[in-house]
């Protein structure tokens, strides 16, 4: 099962819809390929989320920090039948599972200069460029947020006539939180119920515990900020470069928001490559 479908459904005790999902599409990659050929860099994705595994892939190259929103997938022209065969002879009522309609995505751009701090938003809008020319569903944009992060953000789906329309990002969402002590893990917790009861979307963290998360305090709050803000508030207030991974589940329907520390894969000095944390990666 790939990272994506486990984000899709972690957390979310899904036994049915896990059961009812097919195998693992034949032609899906376990992770985009990267290519160095001289100044240029060539990604190739397969996935149901093609854009978010390529991100993926660079930021373990690079060691980026790019966090994910995916443009939620709700008609036939961005959801695929999904379903087991043997599940569904079993259960010839049952709706089933779907998954979004991604595949084959390839970008080709110049090398980051790794010198550039610049470099990192350049070769990420080429990337999103690239992608947003392509059939996979949605369309994205690169946001530079105020703490200096970048996102990815979905901004455009496909509706039921097959033409797009512009959504607004359910972390664009301002909430207001009141300022008290508390751990992050209350915090994040909090935020996403706000969230949940201003939108009334679905808002399930999929992180089950962090230790981070959890003895570290952290005290945040305001009046209409957006809940993207508040949340990277309370990320940063741990010190380590945390990411966040934030999917959509249509079958549920839920958002699924996951986090993960930023990683480098480096050479482990005996022919393999070990993930380093990028606060801890050596110059």
């Amino acid at each position: 099962m790939s990272k994506t479908i486990l984000w899709l459904t972690a957390g979310m005790g899904l036994v049915v819809l896990a059961a009812a999902q097919s195998a693992p599409v034949l032609n899906f990659l376990d992770r985009a390929v990267i290519r160095h050929d001289g100044h240029q860099v060539t990604v190739v994705a397969n996935d149901s989320l093609p854009l978010l595994q390529a991100i993926d892939a660079l930021r373990l190259e690079y060691g980026w920090q790019v966090n994910w929103e995916s443009a939620p997938s709700y008609s036939d022209f961005d959801l695929v039948d999904d379903t087991s065969p043997k599940w569904r002879i079993a259960h010839p009522t049952e709706p089933g599972v779907t998954r979004p309609a991604g595949g084959v995505f390839t970008a080709t751009f110049p090398e980051p200069d790794t010198s550039d701090p610049d470099a990192e938003r350049l070769a990420i809008t080429r990337l999103v460029e690239k992608y947003n020319a392509t059939d996979n569903p949605g369309r994205y944009v690169l946001r530079a947020e105020p703490n200096g992060q970048l996102a990815v953000i979905g901004e455009q789906v496909r509706g039921e006539t097959g033409a797009l329309r512009r959504i607004s990002p359910v972390l664009d969402t301002p909430i207001t939180l009141t300022r008290a002590e508390r751990t992050v893990e209350e915090t994040i917790n909090l935020i996403f119920a706000t969230l949940e009861s201003a939108t009334g979307k679905r808002i399930v963290f999929a992180e089950l515990s962090h230790s981070l998360f959890i003895n570290t305090q952290v005290n945040i709050g305001g009046e209409k900020i957006k809940a993207r803000e508040l949340l990277e508030q309370a990320f940063a207030s741990t010190q380590r470069p945390i990411l966040y991974d934030l999917c959509y589940n249509a079958d549920v329907p839920a958002y699924i928001i996951s986090t993960s520390l930023a990683m480098k894969e480096e050479s482990d000095g005996i022919g393999g490559h070990t993930l380093v944390p990028v606060d801890r990666v050596k110059p």
